[in-house]
């Protein structure tokens, strides 16, 4: 074989080699681009789902209402009791006897704050204990339920110490008590959640998470940025239009990845 024709069969294969690592990048570059479209496409409630999984504080103690019909509860060394009659409910937490007749949210719950007073029934108790101090939270409802009346649940975080109560609502969205620690201070969050929007699904859908963390008075507040400014989540949702994604926004204390 003569010089020439060695150097042109080295050519001939070197530009096959170039081929196939170009055809084999473009691929890897195609299967990237589609990885990426995969997470971004990911789900907004599971990417959510996620970072409050990450920051939430684990209870001491969980009891669960299966029966819906216990009024006396044993709580770890705590006495809880539900009385409730067709005029209000009554809580009594150890030694401190209280209504629900007078109570609202402290949060928005759907298209405004809510009276507690719709509770007669409790679903789920919890103990927590964090930074050497303990808190109840109690999840309620309303029994037996009809229609949009189901969607609605109402939480109570009790400050042992302090012996304060803390009311939240939420409506259409998940019915989890949590608690969490955001900034790691040793101070309790709570992240309450508003429904914006239609109830019959015939228009975007917005929820909003909002934050508030306990003071040392045993009373949530709002948590706000240096500059005033309230962290929120806005999950936007669009059931009557199936071709748009969900749309997730938002100003918080910590990145959602």
């Amino acid at each position: 074989m003569t010089r020439l024709s060695i150097i042109l069969l080295l050519t001939i294969l070197v530009s096959c080699n170039q081929k196939e690592s170009n055809s084999k990048t473009i691929h890897e570059t195609k299967k990237l681009v589609k990885s990426t479209e995969k997470n971004d496409n990911e789900n907004s409630k599971d990417r959510l789902k996620r970072h409050f999984d990450l920051n939430r504080i684990t209870p001491w103690i969980e009891i669960n209402n299966t029966e819906e019909n216990q009024v006396d509860i044993q709580l770890s060394n705590h006495k809880i009791k539900w009385l409730t009659s067709d005029n209000e409910t009554k809580i009594k937490i150890d030694n401190d006897l209280f209504t629900l007749k007078d109570k609202t949210t402290l949060n928005i719950v759907h298209y405004g704050k809510d009276a507690v007073d719709f509770v007669n029934n409790w679903d789920e108790i919890k103990l927590y204990k964090h930074n050497n101090r303990e808190y109840i939270g109690i999840r309620m409802s309303f029994s037996p339920c009809t229609g949009l009346g189901c969607s609605f649940d109402y939480f109570l975080i009790y400050d042992v110490k302090t012996k304060s109560k803390n009311f939240f609502g939420t409506f259409r969205t998940d019915r989890e008590l949590e608690l969490f620690d955001f900034s790691n201070d040793n101070k309790i969050d709570y992240v309450a959640k508003t429904f914006n929007g239609d109830a019959h699904d015939t228009t975007p859908i917005e929820f909003i998470y909002q934050l508030y963390s306990m003071d040392t008075d045993g009373k949530f507040r709002e948590l706000k940025d240096k500059n005033g400014l309230k962290y929120q989540i806005q999950h936007t949702t669009f059931p009557n239009d199936a071709t748009i994604k969900d749309k997730l926004t938002e100003h918080w204390i910590k990145k959602i990845k």
